[in-house]
This record gives C-alpha cells, structure tokens and sequence, in this order.
C-alpha cells in the first residue's frame, strides 16, 4: 500500500516572522479599519466588510474603550473574527493580554506576506525608535520584503498616525522621522494609520528632511498613478467609536470623510502586471474615495 502525503502550506507567517510565499496570480481584497468600540456603528462597519467578502481584515488599533465590557467588540466581530490581523492602539494597552492570546500574537509587532503582497504591522505603543527591537525587526523586514521578487506590494499598518490634517490628535514626529525613511528606501507602496477618528488620504508622498511635517507629494494626479515614487498614507478610524472634525485639510491630503466606513483593498493580478485599488466604502454603502496603483 503507497501512501501519498499532500503538506499545504500558508502563505502567511508566524508571528514576528516574515516568510516568502510562493508566485501566485490570485486576485484578492482585504479590508481595513481602526478605531471600533462597541456600538451600534461597529455592527455596521463588520456589515459593511462582510459585503465585501475580504480574505483579510487588517485592524488598525483601539477596539475597546473605557465604557465598554471588556468582550464586547471580540462578540460584534465574530464573524470576521478568523480573518483579522490587528495592529494595537493606545487604548488596547489595558485589555493587552485578551487582544494578544485572542489573535495569537507574540509580538505587538509582525510581519507575513499573503500571495504578492507583503503586509508589516508596527506598535505605535511601545519602543520604535533606532536600536529598539522593534526597529531593527521593521527595517530588516522591509529590507527582505524588497528584494524578494515573490513580493509586488507591500502594506504596513498601525495606530498612532504620521501625517494628519487638523483634528482631535497631532501628528507623532518620532514616529513619522523614525519610520517614514525606511519606507522610501524599501519601496513601502501604501501606509495605513488610524487614532483620529476619521478617514483622509494622502497623494503618494516623500519624506522632507528639510520640513519633515510637509511632506514631499511627488504627483498631482488625485486617484490614479503607475509605479509612484512615495507612499499613499490612509487614515481609517471609522470603525464605530463617536467621530471627530476636521478643522482644515494639509495640503499633502486628496480626500477626507467624516462619517463612517471601511478602506477595500483589491490586488489584481496579470502574468507581467499588478494593480492595488482602494476603496472607501462608507457604512451606507456610498464609495466615497477611491484610488489606483499599477505597476
């Protein structure tokens, strides 16, 4: 008797390390947003992603507050439960151990790559700056991900925002000094960030060394670019906690929204090209923003 073994092996990493997939023309979505609660908004948001029927849904910090049983959002997300990977925010930190035993995290910072696409969470709550571990894992991570020709996109997601137009909470300047160079220097395509509980998206942008707050945008072009140089920066705290103004609008910003919503992903792929297309799909199903990257 031959007995035949078949072994699958995931696309995605184990926790804190970064893995290589195999070449894949699998088209795909995945969703994101941050900044949850437990409300009847939330309920929305998880109805508004089950809609779109993601592979993946990136979480983008602060879940639970204050008010809210210390379960209550882990319930309202059940049923996207098995496909979410979370970044954690500042108001996670309380409730840490159930978020990480919960998604079996063994590091607030991780890395894995689904088919072409290599996605890196980073912790805005605890040590990043140079010689922390969690740096030297993010730029030897970033490092790998852009020589490894397996890998079209890469996504690095968190809480804390680097850029932000005037609302409720400022910019992080540590943070955006500390991180924003590495991602030109590794070709990060698109950065997704939370904390203000609204949603705006930026033209792709440079660092400034000279005025690190202003950004360089390297196009005009409002939603649609081929290979850009900088990153697309998204913030998407519109999960269901109460929302805040805007009271202006930095010009390195294409599109803002008050209200909420979740950001769509789709990866396209074709034998010699990609293409990654965001949506923002706010909760009453009205495409609100929306851009394209072909490479």
């Amino acid at each position: 008797i031959t007995i035949v073994v078949i072994v699958i092996l995931s696309s995605i990493s184990i926790e804190g390390i970064a893995s290589s997939s195999s070449p894949s023309f699998s088209n795909f979505n995945f969703a994101a947003a941050g900044d949850w609660a437990c409300t009847s908004d939330t309920t929305d948001t998880v109805n508004n992603i089950l809609d779109k029927n993601p592979e993946l849904v990136l979480g983008l910090g602060d879940y639970s507050y204050d008010e809210d049983p210390a379960d209550c959002w882990l319930k309202r997300v059940k049923p996207i439960n098995d496909k979410m990977k979370i970044a954690i925010g500042n108001h996670d930190m309380e409730k840490l151990n159930m978020y990480t035993n919960h998604f079996g995290l063994r590091e607030q910072y991780y890395s894995f790559n689904y088919y072409n696409v290599h996605l890196v969470a980073l912790s805005t709550e605890i040590a990043y700056k140079p010689f922390s571990s969690q740096y030297e894992f993010i730029k030897n991570d970033l490092s790998r991900a852009a020589s490894d020709p397996n890998i079209d996109w890469i996504v690095v997601y968190f809480h804390k925002q680097m850029y932000t137009s005037p609302s409720n909470h400022d910019d992080y300047p540590t943070l955006r000094s500390t991180y924003h160079p590495l991602f030109n220097e590794y070709g990060v395509d698109l950065v997704l960030q939370a904390h203000n509980h609204n949603y705006e998206r930026t033209f792709p942008i440079k660092f400034n060394s000279n005025s690190p707050s202003n950004p360089i945008a390297t196009t005009t072009n409002t939603d649609t670019y081929t290979d850009p140089d900088g990153q697309i920066f998204a913030t998407i705290g519109t999960g269901g906690v109460s929302l805040y103004a805007f009271t202006g609008k930095a010009d390195h910003f294409v599109k803002q929204y008050g209200d909420f919503g979740i950001l769509n992903i789709e990866i396209t792929n074709e034998p010699q090209s990609s293409s990654l297309t965001g949506k923002f799909y706010a909760n009453n199903e009205k495409i609100i923003d929306q851009f394209i990257i072909y490479k």
